[in-house]
């Protein structure tokens, strides 16, 4: 298999884990989290069943994941066939088939424990590190194996990771949030004991920081003399974390109605996946420097390698 066929699918593998995060969030939104009352059946007695639309919503969800499972497998066969071979692929592509393992255990405890929130949260969570790993194999597979080298100062990565940070932290103040929310899944479903003004406003603060670092981040990147698709994915991840933040601000003034939900959902999606790749753009296998690294000994100048 070729790099460039091999890239395609895993591609598609990771358009298909951004969707099944939407899909997921759909079951939520429309009281279909319970639909189906087992797992890994729909019910006691049948394995498929779609007699109302709950459970046809739940049903075509779990379906779904059999085609997020075709993606994710076909990814491992790539890496093992790809020519030339990089080990390193495989490990990232088996790291994708962990995840899937851990979603569709961590899916059946959701629906045993009667969609508690944290459940929920944590079922999001993996979603995300899910995602991230896609981005990181898909990014690894278009450039060349070696060492990786910055293409800016150590003081911009460090940035960069902080950035990253705030948006791990916003990964969990978010589905606090939605945990404390009407949208359970099911009527009888638990909720967090916690007031929604103020888990959101702390999710706010957090996801304020995180644009506050990354347009200093992107200003001093520009100064610099930064190369341009380095600018480019920065404009990118700061114009979804503006719609993002909009549609945030929007669905609470509105009382949180679902459409605006899962459009915040899908944005969230958006930024994990974005903020990843302007991170790992900061540094590359033939790096075109940033003129401030101009004169370092590349042998042991400081942040020679960057890590991610």
């Amino acid at each position: 298999m070729s790099p460039r066929t091999y890239r395609k699918i895993v591609g598609i593998a990771l358009g298909l884990l951004c969707t099944i995060v939407i899909t997921g969030a759909a079951v939520r939104l429309t009281g279909s989290g319970l639909g189906c009352e087992d797992w890994p059946n729909c019910t006691s007695t049948d394995f498929v069943k779609v007699s109302n639309p709950n459970q046809a919503i739940e049903q075509l969800n779990r379906l779904f994941t059999g085609l997020v499972s075709i993606g994710v497998i076909a990814a491992v066969l790539g890496a093992l066939r790809r020519k030339p071979y990089r080990r390193d692929l495989v490990w990232w592509a088996l790291g994708l088939v962990g995840g899937v393992l851990a979603q569709i255990v961590l899916g059946g405890i959701t629906v045993l424990v009667d969609l508690h929130p944290a459940a929920v949260a944590g079922h999001f969570v993996v979603s995300m590190i899910l995602v991230t790993n896609a981005v990181i194999l898909l990014r690894r597979s278009g450039q060349e194996e070696g060492p990786r080298h910055p293409l800016v100062s150590d003081t911009n990565l460090m940035l960069s990771r902080v950035a990253v940070a705030f948006l791990a932290l916003g990964m969990i103040t978010g589905p606090s949030v939605t945990g404390a929310g009407p949208h359970a899944g099911d009527e009888l479903a638990p909720r967090f004991d916690a007031a929604i003004p103020d888990v959101a406003r702390i999710h706010s603060i957090n996801m304020w920081c995180f644009l506050a670092v990354v347009v200093v981040l992107l200003v001093r990147l520009a100064r610099s003399g930064a190369p341009a698709r380095v600018l480019r994915n920065g404009q990118w991840l700061v114009g979804a974390l503006v719609v993002q933040g909009a549609i945030g601000y929007t669905q609470y003034e509105l009382g949180i109605p679902a459409g605006l939900v899962l459009a915040h959902v899908a944005g969230a999606t958006a930024v994990v996946a974005l903020t990843v790749w302007f991170h790992l753009g900061l540094s590359d296998t033939s790096p075109e420097q940033d003129p401030t690294l101009a004169g370092q000994d590349s042998s042991n100048g400081p942040g020679v390698t960057a890590s991610i």
